[in-house]
């Protein structure tokens, strides 16, 4: 996230490249912000990765200052709460570009909602921070990006329990989040 002023600056450098959209350039919440990009940026805006309830959901749609919505089944409520959001934003003729920095068992959640709902455009997400031979997952991607639909009952996913208790009684073992840096030392989004 940038000051206002930067942002604006940004994303005209980004206009003439034909950006799909600007992803959270914006402390969630402030829809006066929003307002002002909404204004001022030529590209199209897209949020809510960060937003938990589709009560914060409702407000940034009213307000119409974004073009595209980034529900996280994960971190949002689940796939209930995740079909709610897109339905809303259906309604107020907005797609989904769905979030996922979880493991691919978040991913294969968000997968089947994004399947199933009308203004779904694109998916973000990342196969990481599971051991090992836990979990198998019935989907794959292929080279260009695109994913094939989950298999199977349930989400698709089938867990080797006994592995699961191995690994949840190895000493030591700790939740780790990928380091990613810049090249000057900052920290990178995921």
């Amino acid at each position: 996230m940038l000051p206002l002023p930067l942002v604006k600056q940004f994303a005209g450098y980004l206009k003439p490249d034909d950006l799909l959209f600007l992803e959270e350039a914006w402390v969630p919440g402030n829809i006066e912000a929003m307002h002002k990009l909404r204004e001022a940026v030529p590209v199209p805006l897209a949020t809510g990765e960060r937003d938990r309830t589709i009560w914060e959901v409702r407000e940034i749609l009213e307000a119409q200052v974004v073009d595209i919505l980034q529900p996280d089944c994960g971190h949002g409520g689940g796939i209930s709460q995740m079909q709610k959001v897109a339905a809303l934003c259906e309604a107020h003729h907005v797609p989904i570009a769905p979030h996922c920095t979880m493991s691919f068992l978040g991913l294969t959640a968000s997968l089947h909602v994004a399947a199933s709902v009308a203004f779904f455009l694109i998916h973000e997400g990342y196969e990481h921070q599971l051991p090992e031979g836990v979990a198998h997952k019935t989907w794959t991607l292929d080279a260009e990006g695109y994913a094939s639909l989950p298999e199977g009952p349930g989400l698709g996913v089938e867990i080797d329990e006994e592995k699961a208790i191995a690994v949840g009684q190895e000493s030591g073992r700790q939740f780790k989040w990928p380091d990613n840096r810049l090249r000057d030392g900052s920290v990178a989004d995921y």
